[in-house]
């Protein structure tokens, strides 16, 4: 399942849901709506959300990890989400001791750059290719996939 979260800004006045948050938008001084988009592999929207402005994107994740397994019956999936989205933090809250239930995201740098202090991460593992996947005791029973962006190496 992909899913980002995104919101407006709101200029009624009789909205229950709306609430000073992150602005997205750019519009300093209203108050806005943040709503999750649930999507298949394929980008075919299957369920949105809405939740109040000053929720969160990584809070909105526990109920979709809900509405996949409880109301769509899916009991093996995986969620692909940005390093906002899917931290740490939601990692061990949500996903881990889940069974059927997995997680693509991105490090952040400081966990990237621990990585390669320790070794993990050499220039020779992209000798050949600039894909590579690795173990790191940090992420026991994870796989860490490491790319290689050779625009973002030539900087």
């Amino acid at each position: 399942m992909l899913y980002d979260v995104s919101s407006s800004y709101y200029t009624g006045r009789h909205c229950g849901l709306a609430a000073y948050g992150h602005n997205r938008d750019g519009k300093r001084g209203f108050p806005q709506i943040v709503y999750g988009l649930l999507c298949t592999r394929e980008g075919c929207p299957v369920a949105v959300e809405v939740f109040e402005g000053n929720t969160g994107d990584p809070a909105t994740l526990a109920s979709q990890v809900e509405k996949v397994r409880e109301r769509f019956g899916i009991e093996r999936v995986v969620f692909v989400g940005d390093r906002g989205m899917i931290t740490t933090r939601r990692i061990d809250e949500v996903f881990r001791a889940v069974e059927g239930l997995e997680w693509i995201s991105a490090l952040r740098s400081a966990a990237i750059q621990k990585l390669v202090k320790q070794g993990l991460i050499e220039r020779s593992l992209f000798d050949e290719q600039d894909l590579v996947a690795i173990h790191a005791p940090d992420y026991p029973g994870e796989r860490l996939v490491v790319c290689r962006n050779p625009l973002l190496a030539a900087n």
